[in-house]
């Protein structure tokens, strides 16, 4: 991969948006939101030949929508559909026809990357480089190549093989033969309290099923499929309180880590915003029980539903949201931002301190040394900023004992993390202290295979 350019990703304080602008009505802000938009695709991370062009016209609402305002491609609307564009051709015969996987490939606990893999928009073994992340996730989904890229570079440094540059989208694998790993990469199945963490759409917690969170429930899945029968954000955002009242009142080890805790509220909104079906009669898209079940790999009847593990489709006829609207970490926050004005519960770090329903919050100021805290983590970009900027200061810690040297490691992520972090203008984050988090027996939970 070529070197990040750090002046490209720089974006001035005039032309810097946040979070907190949506509740103005200034028409600037509308216009710094596309020049932001433009620059984050086409600049942020200097991969040539590979970002796609994204149009001026495309912006965010000068207002932060409400939940129940929002369309299926979240905060950022879809202008146009382009069958040409956005058809995934996945009919019997083609390139990315469906095909099981084998006995040795890697399939885990995110349907839509398992299905990438049986498609072949990710290598068909489960283990990809930064560079078929990129690539794969925005030709299956318009996943935005900067989101893409820094969720697969911590993906690397925290589950997967530096050395190699890979990482498994399932268990564990074996290492490059080039050394500097002193055991085998885990993969993100078996990451929990790192990349995985409890609170997921339709995996149990990990302490609740012997460790292992990679088995679909099929009773929270159900739970999710009878909330409607054409899914909008806003059920998603209700199952996602579901799931978090259901961890908290039962699992005595449940744990949200400032990283791995922000995963599941992502989650959740993927599941619209990258599922769903669009049209030339729904532009924003639709996503009904058929295609939920075919990427979650359900079958069967209501009230008697089938899981195939390792089995999800993208469904035949599927049309992906716009290129020209990738669902990068901009939207992604805000959609993260728009669930927290709905349930702020959801976004709080902390965790039970071993018996179900005993929750303790963690002040992210007593983390940050006061950088950010309750009040200003929701303010601006620095939501965004924090997740980034905690998987960056926990990677050395994670990593102690299980790389023999760190900092080609620590290198390779800030190659892909400082771009974003610079174009969201982050405060410097020079403290990070875990110190508080030694009250909660979960978050020294960390089961292997």
């Amino acid at each position: 991969m070529p070197a990040v350019f750090s002046e490209c990703a720089r974006v001035s304080t005039a032309s810097r948006v946040t979070l907190r602008d949506f509740n103005t009505n200034q028409p600037s802000i509308r216009e710094k939101m596309r020049l932001l938009l433009y620059t984050f695709v086409n600049t942020a991370l200097a991969f040539p030949g590979m970002l796609p062009d994204i149009h001026a016209r495309q912006s965010l609402p000068t207002n932060l929508p409400l939940s129940s305002q929002e369309g299926n491609s979240g905060p950022i609307p879809s202008l146009t559909f382009n069958a040409a564009d956005q058809f995934v051709d996945v009919r019997p015969g083609t390139i990315h026809q469906f095909i099981a996987p084998g006995s040795n490939d890697k399939r885990g606990l995110c349907p839509g990357l398992n299905a990438a893999a049986n498609h072949g928009f990710l290598p068909r073994s489960g283990i990809a480089t930064i560079a078929q992340t990129v690539t794969g996730l925005g030709q299956a989904y318009s996943l935005g190549n900067e989101f893409a890229a820094a969720l697969a570079v911590i993906a690397i440094a925290l589950t997967g093989d530096p050395i190699a540059g890979t990482w498994s989208i399932g268990g564990s694998y074996s290492p490059s033969l080039l050394g500097g790993l002193l055991s085998n990469p885990s993969g993100i199945d078996w990451s929990h309290n790192t990349y995985e963490s409890d609170a997921s759409p339709t995996r149990v917690d990990a302490y609740l099923n012997n460790g292992d969170a990679t088995p679909l429930n099929i009773a929270r899945f159900d739970k999710l499929y009878n909330l409607a029968t054409n899914y909008t954000l806003d059920n998603l955002r209700d199952h996602n309180k579901y799931v978090h009242d259901l961890s908290i009142n039962n699992n005595p080890y449940y744990f949200s880590a400032p990283f791995a805790g922000l995963v599941p509220p992502i989650a959740h909104h993927f599941v619209i915003n990258l599922m769903s079906n669009h049209s030339a009669d729904n532009i924003q898209g639709t996503l009904t029980r058929e295609t939920l079940k075919s990427f979650f790999s359900i079958s069967g009847p209501d009230g008697a539903h089938v899981w195939t593990a390792g089995h999800e489709r993208i469904p035949q006829n599927w049309y992906k949201r716009p290129t020209a609207n990738p669902y990068g970490a901009v939207p992604a926050f805000a959609d993260v931002a728009i669930l927290a004005t709905k349930y702020p519960e959801i976004i709080q770090f902390g965790g039970n301190t071993g018996t179900p329903n005993s929750f303790v919050g963690v002040d992210p100021g007593d983390i940050t040394g006061g950088v950010l805290n309750s009040v200003t983590l929701l303010q601006g970009n620095n939501l965004g900023c924090f997740f980034f900027q905690a998987a960056q200061q926990a990677i050395p810690s994670v990593l102690q004992g299980v790389v023999s040297n760190l900092a080609p490691v620590i290198a390779l992520v800030n190659q892909y993390i400082s771009p974003v972090t610079q174009l969201l203008n982050c405060p410097a984050l020079n403290t990070f202290n875990q110190s508080a988090f030694n009250q909660f027996p979960g978050a020294g939970y960390h089961p292997t295979q």
